[in-house]
């Protein structure tokens, strides 16, 4: 695997790829890499010649100083984890390789009515700078596949209306939610939670799955408010859990066979969410 720190370096990197009609899949991230990362390096590897992985702590899509500050940062088990499923480009840089020496953030403003819910609504600007940082960094690695993880749902809407309106050239692959043992969507974030706090978290897909297991015309409202409710019981501190249209993200006000739900808790002082999708 080769590592590399500098944009310049990339660019070179990636020319000299594509001179030999190489195909690129790219997977960005911010590290603290676990299993549902490497499963979608796995996926960019079956599908393109050359894999590239960025680590990149993107300051401008944090709310708070006090989460950047703690986000965990785990640099050479993250290099270890990627040689052992063959990565070929780790792509390191610092803020001023990626930004310049200044944090202008774009605006996703337009990118339809769903940027305001969910996760919009929770963690205001997040979207501007996730736009922001993947403009950058599809402008640098030139990928012709970018592979993200379905637990970030809305975000991958958001950076599907990217690709559509700035880089139609990109082929976006959706990769499936991996789970511990127990259920837990992986997170970056798990690290943080304390044994009970981890004892407790799978409640988070059961009470997704009873959702699914409610889904029909006359119980679907049930299962949301039986979820919802058991959710709502400390030490959960609960912000949303609801059914969407999977295109639209518009929350659901009648029955229709094909939806997702969406759930975003607080436990202790880690913020966890998940989805399901449901299909006829």
């Amino acid at each position: 695997m080769i590592l590399i720190n500098k944009s310049s370096d990339l660019l070179s990197y990636i020319s000299e790829q594509k001179q030999g009609n190489r195909s690129i899949g790219f997977v960005p991230t911010m590290g603290a890499l676990h299993n549902g990362h490497l499963s979608l390096i796995a996926a960019a590897k079956q599908k393109c010649d050359i894999v590239v992985c960025s680590i990149f702590v993107n300051p401008t899509q944090f709310n708070q100083e006090s989460d950047l500050a703690s986000y965990p940062r785990t640099l050479e088990n993250d290099i270890d984890l990627l040689l052992s499923v063959s990565c070929d480009v780790l792509f390191h840089p610092n803020i001023v390789e990626v930004y310049g020496n200044t944090l202008d953030k774009d605006s996703s403003e337009d990118y339809g009515s769903f940027i305001h819910q969910l996760e919009g609504a929770s963690r205001p600007g997040h979207f501007d700078g996730v736009v922001t940082v993947l403009r950058k960094l599809f402008a640098l690695v030139g990928p012709t596949d970018v592979f993200f993880g379905q637990k970030d749902y809305q975000q991958c809407l958001v950076v599907k209306t990217l690709i559509k309106r700035s880089f139609p050239q990109i082929v976006f692959n959706l990769c499936s939610i991996t789970r511990e043992e127990d259920g837990l969507a992986m997170s970056s974030r798990n690290v943080r939670l304390s044994e009970e706090e981890r004892r407790l978290a799978p409640q988070i897909h059961d009470n997704l799955q009873l959702v699914s297991q409610y889904w029909n015309k006359e119980q679907w409202q049930l299962g949301l408010n039986l979820a919802q409710l058991n959710l709502k019981k400390e030490p959960f501190c609960f912000e949303y859990l609801c059914a969407c249209d999977p295109f639209s993200l518009a929350e659901l006000n009648v029955f229709q066979s094909n939806a997702i739900v969406l759930v975003a808790v607080q436990l202790g002082s880690t913020r966890l969410i998940d989805n399901i999708i449901i299909v006829p």
